[in-house]
């Protein structure tokens, strides 16, 4: 099963078209990272998901339940947490989580299962005002976590967060699905991020889905490439320009155009065995596969047009 589908997907906002008949395919048990430059329509994406706005056209399923026929039904199993949680400064963690608590109709123990989860036992009865921005953000979590949703909604999660607190988010999210079962999707600009927790990617670019997959098929567009460094970069390259595509000098190294992930290593071997025969000594030799920024810019044709350029005003995306 799916946990979120969209068929067809559309909503303009006066001649804009923020989202253009996106179809997506969330599966379930996946963490799906959903990236896109500003503009791109994320979220107003998110916002139809969610219920937030309503679409011109299409249909949106979450686990088969329609969203516009079976609003309650479909929306009871996601837990979402924003870019910037508000919480209520004046009230403790576990007095802040015991409001969303009692509206959903939970039992006190909820409470403590999602703060042993988010790691935040340890300061629930501290004032949240008293807290550091990651800790914020961890309780925004255990909030989403509450009543034990299937489908979990992530909206720029590292936002704002130092380097120690960006790892810590990182590293719970990874852990979700095999913890607590659910779904993940997550909205973020952070593309090195995604590449570390993402299964699966969905690229949006000017109201318009342009990729969607798993991260090995992402890959797999483009072959990884083949850096060397050695005692003459220039011989290396007169030699290895006939024959071998796609060779460019980037600083002292060599950077070649491999022709697929399956023959990497045995292409990788014979370019260092023709490069030694030549009497030249090889001290640096690495498979690097293309990184998801680079993926990423490939894919819509970087650098990103904005949306009021392409579409001739400003507008909500």
């Amino acid at each position: 099963m799916t946990a979120i589908e969209t068929e067809n997907l559309y909503r303009r906002f006066w001649r804009v078209k923020a989202v253009d008949g996106i179809d997506l395919s969330v599966p379930e048990g996946a963490i799906y990272g959903f990236l896109g430059p500003n503009g791109a329509g994320k979220t107003t994406a998110i916002r139809l998901i969610l219920g937030l706005l309503r679409p011109n056209r299409g249909a949106i399923r979450i686990f088969g339940e329609d969203l516009r026929r079976r609003r309650s039904k479909a929306l009871k199993n996601v837990g979402v947490a924003f870019e910037t949680p508000a919480h209520y400064e004046h009230l403790t963690g576990r007095e802040n989580l015991d409001i969303t608590r009692r509206l959903l109709n939970l039992d006190k123990s909820e409470i403590d299962r999602v703060l042993e989860t988010v790691e935040l036992t340890y300061v629930a009865d501290r004032l949240v005002r008293k807290y550091s921005l990651g800790m914020r953000h961890r309780l925004g979590l255990a909030r989403a976590l509450l009543g034990k949703p299937k489908l979990l909604v992530f909206d720029e999660p590292t936002n704002g967060l130092d380097p120690v607190g960006i790892r810590e988010m990182r590293e719970f999210i990874k852990t979700l699905p095999a913890r607590t079962g659910a779904t993940v999707f997550v909205s973020s600009h952070h593309l090195a991020e995604i590449e570390q927790i993402a299964s699966h990617v969905a690229v949006i670019h000017l109201g318009r889905i342009v990729f969607q997959g798993g991260m090995t098929e992402l890959r797999s567009l483009h072959a990884p490439r083949l850096e060397i460094a050695c005692s003459d970069a220039v011989a290396a390259r007169t030699q290895l320009e006939t024959g071998v595509r796609g060779v460019d000098m980037r600083g002292e190294r060599l950077v070649l155009e491999l022709t697929s992930m399956e023959a990497a290593e045995r292409e990788a071997a014979a370019v260092n065995r023709r490069l030694v025969e030549a009497g030249l000594d090889v001290h640096h030799l690495a498979i690097a596969p293309w990184t998801l920024e680079e993926l990423f810019m490939q894919v819509i044709g970087a650098p990103a047009t904005s949306r009021a350029a392409a579409e001739g005003e400003g507008g909500h995306a």
